[in-house]
């Protein structure tokens, strides 16, 4: 009885002893799990505010283009000069979207829904906005040495297209930030 009794107190031990050192590591794993999440949010949250910032640079810089563009339409100048000397050159966005495709790979365990909806109409909205720049591109390539009034017109009309999806794009960015970024920063 003796040796039973013996056996059950250190069989008693080594299972405590496992138990704490699962305790031990799934607190471990559950601490860590929780500091990738927020480091990943973290690194949505920069982009967003970096593509926003460069969003809201290129956005002035096209709308002077187009000023120009409506402005020299009679005039006799081809679309090249026009663009590249009268209005500066033709600025295009190019924004990150790692931070989506980041989140959406690696959190679906504890996804934000409402977060994950405003980055999936963020990346739409992109490719939106890089479709009617390649609408744009297709059309002014060609026609680089053009001067007709005509075509000027069209320019500014694909231009203003690709304008009215990067203002909406702004704006997507900037209800994100104030949801998630503006909101932390008040909380903490």
């Amino acid at each position: 009885m003796k040796e039973i009794k013996s056996y059950l107190k250190e069989l008693t031990i080594v299972t405590i002893g496992v138990l704490i050192a699962l305790i031990i590591s799934n607190f471990k794993e559950n601490n860590q799990a929780r500091d990738y999440y927020n480091s990943s949010i973290e690194t949505v949250k920069n982009e967003v505010e970096v593509n926003n910032s460069i969003l809201k640079n290129i956005i002035e810089s096209q709308t002077r283009l187009l000023d120009t563009i409506n402005k020299h339409s009679a005039d006799h100048i081809t679309i090249s000069d026009l663009i590249v000397e009268k209005g500066g050159g033709l600025p295009v966005a190019t924004l990150n979207n790692l931070g989506l495709e980041f989140y959406k790979n690696n959190q679906l365990n504890s996804v934000d829904f409402e977060m994950m909806s405003s980055l999936i109409r963020m990346q739409s909205i992109s490719r939106i906005i890089d479709t009617k720049m390649e609408k744009l591109m297709d059309f002014v390539y060609p026609n680089l040495f053009v001067d007709s009034e005509e075509s000027k017109k069209l320019v500014s009309l694909y231009l203003n297209n690709v304008l009215n999806s990067e203002i909406q794009l702004m704006h997507t960015y900037e209800d994100f930030i104030n949801e998630y970024v503006e909101n932390k920063n008040n909380t903490e």
